[in-house]
């Protein structure tokens, strides 16, 4: 934490990006509820050094067969929370240049964890090689309000392009696992489905036979007025989502809200996982980003009130208890 410049105990800053650092910064920034945690990785594509991770609660990888053990007419693992598939994905094209802050120059970059109200949020500018310039607005929260739910609004501005503007929100489970070195996958992809207007992907892991179902839907709007556009469904075999988009000018803004909803073995029967997941996800769409944001941040705020949070002190004595106390939170997996 150290290399990250500070000017409010309430919030780590990323001022500037650092490429280096980014496995860090992943950890730094990640945000959970004590069911669902996610490390700060980028929802965009990013061809640089990165270790997306997506994790639930019961979740285990096992290091060793003997510690598989049963509980209650349940396998339990006393290993590794395993990586889940990724719910934070949008990839982002201007025509056929996909964004990737790995080779497009990169402005004014700043990551942002928001412990106060718990959420993880980006701005930036992006120039292409073929020098169009857009600036980029992406927040991302784990409800606390309802732990089994996930929001992301990403915007998009034109600065000086004249195009099309695609988003791919998908849930991809095409991710190995970054813990262990495995010679085979951890847990298997049972159905990708895509529907009209939301999409899912069920999945069960190894050994542990723990089902997860992450179910998505979104809201596309352009200069704050909904856009009624049929997507594109894409539906493979580790992936599920939507392809959707439009035309923009210079100073036009888009802005995607994606609603995921994840489930699992543990707290739902596994014939109802698909059916529920996706109710879920359509229910946090019609509540809408602002109603699902001020529900999170009631619950946060009373939790952050029964803390023991210490105010005096220097700076960084300050930070650093908040800091343990939000890590906590997140790490009660």
């Amino acid at each position: 934490m150290d290399n990250y410049p500070q000017s409010d105990p309430w919030l780590m800053v990323e001022d500037g990006l650092q490429a280096k650092n980014q496995l860090d910064a992943e950890r730094i920034f990640s945000i959970g509820n004590g069911q669902l945690k996610q490390r700060g990785n980028f929802e965009e594509y990013y061809s640089g050094e990165t270790m997306p991770g997506s994790y639930i609660k019961g979740n285990y990888s096992p290091v060793q067969e003997d510690l598989i053990i049963h509980k209650n007419g349940i396998t339990v693992s006393t290993g590794i929370i395993a990586n889940a598939p990724d719910w934070t994905g949008i990839k982002v094209q201007l025509n056929e240049e996909k964004l990737d802050l790995a080779v497009w120059e990169v402005l004014n970059f700043k990551r942002i964890l928001n412990m106060h109200e718990g959420f993880m949020e980006r701005t930036f500018e992006a120039i292409s090689r073929k020098g169009h310039h857009i600036q980029v607005s992406v927040k991302r929260f784990l409800s606390i309000a309802n732990t089994e739910t996930g929001a992301i609004c990403y915007k998009v501005k034109s600065i000086n392009f004249a195009g099309r503007i695609s988003f791919m929100p998908v849930i991809d489970g095409d991710l190995q696992d970054y813990h262990q070195n495995v010679s085979e996958p951890i847990w298997n992809v049972l159905q990708t489905r895509t529907q009209q207007d939301v999409a899912h992907l069920w999945t069960q892991t190894r050994h542990t036979d723990f089902h997860i179902c992450s179910a998505l839907t979104y809201d596309l709007s352009k200069n704050k007025e909904h856009l009624n556009i049929i997507p594109t469904k894409i539906e493979k075999e580790k992936m599920a989502g939507f392809s959707t988009g439009t035309d923009v000018k210079s100073g036009d803004s888009l802005c995607l809200t994606k609603y995921v909803a994840i489930l699992n073995s543990i707290n739902h029967p596994r014939k109802e996982l698909t059916e529920k997941a996706c109710e879920l996800a359509k229910i946090s769409k019609q509540k809408g980003w602002n109603k699902l944001f001020e529900e999170h941040k009631a619950v946060l705020a009373e939790k952050w009130e029964h803390s023991n949070i210490f105010a005096e002190g220097d700076f960084e004595t300050q930070q650093a208890g908040l800091y343990e106390i939000f890590r906590k939170y997140i790490d009660s997996l």
